[in-house]
């Protein structure tokens, strides 16, 4: 098949199974291919997950220096949902939302059974894996990735095509470049996403391996984002975890202060945690719960879980405006921060690694300008 210079990237996965030393995943190699010049791009993955995948079209778009007017896909689950013969393709919405925000290109998915449909990345992974796989030796990913792109940048795009009989890097530098659409610069989210509920064991479980929280988040449930190197954890909008995210399978990864924070805690009795973290107005609200039939140990975890999303000092005074009532209760403690003082969790700000975008601050609008009543009068009556 022929294409015009801009016209189409063609992409695909590959797997090539247990290849690196000590490393229980399969690897997965990324080929993206344009059209017109045959130039290739390839990098290998531990994931084909929709976080690793954007990642890699990130990386690749950025590789080649902007997007064509249509990008060609397999059946892969994070681009298309459903695709039965006959009928239209049900896209990702996800995946749509990423095309539109990166230039808007449009997206193909191949007819289901019909791999020629996309057969110049067909033809590109079995030549990866003819010419770059075949007899070499790889300590990690990280080493894997620096031989694939120094074979594909030296060897691979530098030589002749057997279809085209031209040199894709000087077919692609003279025709294509220029053809290709800019990329937005607008950021999108490009992270691993998943959800759970913290076990008794102080932890969450996410991509085959658990990590550890705040032994006083037990029970809550809680948003996991994670990117190649990193694995943070969210309590609403509020980040309480970061660890370095384990590609093994059936790893723990515990941060040793969140073990020594629960093994205080244990040797503490609940008026004196809720003093370390509330001072003396913690130790006395604990100390007049004692003569109730409510738990010392909830009520303790649960206005840690308070402190967590609106901050020690409003938790805090809040137990104080609680108590001048003459009630006690996390649930009342709760409704004052919620409801009678409707504080919102504090966000974790927002880091993007670009100093440029990271430092920009917007003024907060004029909303006055919609106060003045605006003058209207009935349809019926005459001007």
């Amino acid at each position: 098949m022929h294409y015009q210079p801009g016209e189409v990237l063609l992409v695909d996965w590959a797997d090539f199974g247990f290849a690196l030393p000590g490393v229980p995943r399969r690897v997965s190699a990324f080929v993206a291919v344009l059209g017109h010049s045959r130039y290739l791009y390839l990098e290998f993955t531990l994931s084909q997950a929709m976080g690793a995948f954007l990642r890699a079209m990130d990386r690749a778009l950025s590789f080649f220096g902007g997007c064509t007017h249509a990008d060609v896909f397999d059946n892969m689950k994070t681009v298309v949902l459903e695709h039965r013969p006959g009928l239209k393709p049900r896209f990702n919405p996800r995946f749509l939302a990423y095309a539109v925000a990166r230039g808007g290109f449009a997206i193909i998915a191949c007819s289901p059974h019909y791999p020629e449909g996309k057969g110049g990345v067909e033809r590109g992974i079995q030549f990866v894996r003819d010419r770059f796989w075949m007899g070499r030796r790889f300590a990690d990913l990280f080493d894997l990735n620096a031989q694939a792109a120094e074979w594909r940048d030296r060897f691979c795009n530098h030589r002749e095509h057997e279809a085209t009989g031209k040199i894709p890097a000087l077919l692609f530098e003279h025709a294509e470049r220029a053809a290709l659409k800019p990329l937005a610069p607008r950021p999108f989210d490009t992270d691993d996403l998943d959800s759970d509920t913290v076990t008794s064991s102080f932890r969450v479980r996410f991509d085959r391996n658990q990590y550890s929280v705040p032994w006083r988040l037990v029970s809550q449930r809680l948003l996991i984002r994670a990117d190649d190197a990193n694995v943070k954890i969210y309590l609403g909008p509020k980040c309480v975890a970061e660890h370095p995210r384990s590609w093994d399978v059936g790893a723990v990864v515990e941060a040793p202060a969140h073990r020594r924070e629960l093994r205080d805690s244990r040797q503490r009795d609940p008026s004196e945690v809720a003093a370390v973290r509330f001072g003396a107005i913690g130790r006395r609200y604990l100390e007049t719960l004692t003569a109730t039939s409510r738990s010392l140990r909830r009520e303790s975890l649960r206005l840690g879980f308070l402190a967590e999303l609106f901050g020690t000092a409003q938790t805090q005074s809040a137990m104080v405006e609680v108590m001048r009532t003459g009630h006690v209760g996390v649930e009342y403690v709760e409704y004052v921060l919620r409801h009678k003082r409707k504080l919102e969790p504090a966000f974790t700000p927002l880091e993007l690694g670009n100093p440029a975008l990271d430092s920009i601050t917007l003024r907060e609008p004029d909303l006055t300008v919609y106060d003045p009543p605006v003058m209207t009068r009935d349809p019926g009556d005459t001007p």
